[in-house]
C-alpha cells in the first residue's frame, strides 16, 4: 500500500507486539447544565447552542472537582475494571488541554494513586489529539519491551479556562468538562479473552488550516482567539473522513463493519455531518458532545469508552471492530482502529 502525503507511517516493527486495551472509565463535570443557560452567560441568544451547535447540556465540574480530581476517578475505576493493583502499573501516561500546573498531571496522579517509584510518568500534549498521542506512546512502550501495563489518562477541565467574557460564547460555549482512562497490557499481562486489540496510528499535520483557529494568553490574562468556525468546520468534516479512510486502508477494515466510531466531536451537528460524508449511521458514534459538550483531549475518549462498554457486554462473537480519529489545532490529525480478541 503506498504512502498518502503527510502521513506518518510506523516502523514494520513496531506493530508485531500485540497490544490490548483490557478496561476503560470515563466521566464528566458533576454539574451539567441546559445549553441555554450557557447561552446566557456568554450573552447569546437562547437556544443558539442547541439550534446551531447541537449541544443540549454541558457538564461543568463543581468547586471541588479538577482535572486531577476527575482523571484519579476515571484511573481508579479503570484498574478496578480490569482487577489490577495500582502497584503493577510500569507508566502513567496523562494529556490534558487544560492542565498547565507543575506539577504535571501524570507527576500528581502518580502521587495520588500511590504508584511505586519505578513507575514511570509521562504527559502528552495535542489538545484534542492527545489521547491518540498518548496511546501511541504507551503502544510503543509495551511495544519495544520497556512495560507490560500502562495507564492513559486523559482530563480537561474548561469551564474554568473558556469563561465569559474572556473568550467569545460561540467558541467557550462549546467546551465541557470530562476525563477517560484506559488499561494497556501486553500479550503477557493481558487475558486474551477479553478487551481489544490496538492497532496501528496514522498520523499527520494539514498546515493549510493552521490559522481556523489559534489561542493565545494575553498580559493582562485575557485569551486571545482566533476562530473562524465555518472553515474549520469544512475542514474537519473534510479531515476527518480523509482520516478514516486512511484507517479503513490501513486495517483492511470496511467501514460498513465497524462496530462504533471513537471520534473527535467538535459539535453535534458536525458528528452528524461526518456519518453522512463517511455512509455510515449517526448511531454508530457514541453521542459525547450532544450531552457534555466538547471535552477536548477526553471527548474521544469518552466516546472510546461509551463504544468498548457496549460492545464488552455483546456475545464475543458479536463483537465488532472500533475505529478512532481525531483532529488537533495545527491542524494535527490521527487515527487507529482496535479489533476484538478472537
Amino acid at each position: 500500500m503506498s504512502q498518502r502525503p503527510g502521513e506518518h507511517r510506523e516502523h514494520p516493527s513496531a506493530g508485531t507486539a500485540k497490544v490490548s486495551v483490557v478496561s476503560s472509565a470515563a466521566e464528566i463535570g458533576s454539574r451539567v447544565i441546559p445549553s441555554e443557560e450557557v447561552d446566557r452567560a456568554y450573552g447569546m441568544p437562547p437556544g443558539k447552542l442547541r439550534g446551531r451547535a447541537g449541544i443540549e447540556t454541558l457538564a461543568y465540574v463543581t468547586e471541588g472537582e479538577n482535572e486531577l480530581t476527575l482523571a484519579a476517578a476515571v484511573a481508579q475505576e479503570a484498574l478496578r475494571a480490569a482487577s489490577c493493583g495500582a502497584q503493577e502499573l510500569d507508566w502513567i501516561v496523562a494529556t490534558s488541554e487544560t492542565h498547565h500546573d507543575y506539577p504535571s498531571l501524570s507527576a500528581k496522579l502518580h502521587s495520588r494513586l500511590l504508584l511505586r517509584e519505578s513507575c514511570g510518568a509521562l504527559d502528552t500534549g495535542g489538545a484534542c489529539l492527545g489521547l491518540l498521542n498518548a496511546l501511541v506512546v504507551a503502544r510503543s512502550l509495551i511495544g519495544s519491551g520497556q512495560a507490560q501495563t500502562i495507564a492513559v489518562v486523559t482530563a480537561d477541565v474548561h469551564s474554568r479556562t473558556l469563561t465569559p467574557g474572556r473568550v467569545p460564547g460561540e467558541f467557550g460555549g462549546l467546551f465541557g468538562d470530562g476525563a477517560s482512562a484506559f488499561l494497556l497490557c501486553g500479550a503477557k499481562a493481558a487475558n486474551s479473552s477479553e478487551g481489544y486489540l490496538l492497532g496501528e496510528f496514522i498520523f499527520g499535520c494539514a498546515g493549510q488550516y493552521a490559522t481556523a483557529i489559534q489561542v493565545s494568553g494575553e498580559k493582562n490574562g485575557g485569551l486571545a482567539v482566533q476562530f473562524d468556525g465555518e472553515a474549520l468546520s469544512r475542514a474537519a468534516i473534510t479531515r476527518m473522513e480523509k482520516v478514516l479512510t486512511s484507517v479503513e486502508l490501513r486495517s483492511g477494515i470496511s467501514r460498513t463493519s465497524v462496530g462504533g466510531f471513537a471520534t473527535h466531536q467538535p459539535n453535534p451537528r458536525l458528528v452528524t455531518l461526518l456519518a453522512k460524508q463517511c455512509g455510515v449511521s449517526p448511531s454508530t458514534f457514541p453521542p459525547v458532545a450532544r450531552t457534555s459538550g466538547n471535552l477536548g483531549s477526553s471527548t474521544c475518549g469518552a466516546a472510546l469508552h461509551e463504544t468498548l462498554r457496549s460492545a464488552l457486554k455483546q456475545p464475543r462473537h458479536d463483537r465488532r471492530p472500533i475505529f478512532l480519529a481525531s483532529l488537533g489545532p495545527g491542524l494535527l490529525f490521527g487515527g487507529s482502529w482496535l479489533t476484538p480478541h478472537d
